[in-house]
């Protein structure tokens, strides 16, 4: 429920969220998870929306799609002022997204399909 809270307010904000729907949980639409943010956005495509979905897909095929939406994130989608704040602290060239999560790992390979995220998002 809290990821759901959280990515609500987010997503009225106008931030963009991404949903790892594969999860299970919130992100696949349970505990009023905004609808709407479960919808592909114009700038990610097909393949890679797919993959945050598809449960059986190799976990570094979904954490790759998730680095690559992220890098797509176009900037308009974001709220003016607290993408300058962050912008002033992260650098300008950084890329602001909102991407959720439970406080455990409750899927199969939750853990390491952060843990990829992470990776790829990292470098």
């Amino acid at each position: 429920p809290g990821v759901s809270q959280e990515a609500r307010a987010a997503y009225e904000r106008g931030a963009v969220v991404v949903p790892l729907m594969r999860t299970g949980g919130a992100s696949s639409g349970m505990f009023d998870f905004p609808s709407g943010a479960k919808v592909q956005p114009n700038f990610a495509d097909k393949q890679h929306w797919s993959l945050l979905q598809n449960k059986d897909a190799p976990v570094d095929a979904s954490a790759k799609a998730v680095a690559d939406i992220v890098m797509k994130c176009p900037d308009k989608e974001t709220t003016v002022m607290e993408a300058h704040r962050l912008r002033c602290e992260l650098g300008h060239d950084a890329r602001i997204v909102c991407i959720l999560g439970g406080t455990e790992f409750k899927g199969d390979d939750s853990k390491e399909l952060v843990e990829n995220m992470a990776q790829k998002l990292g470098s």
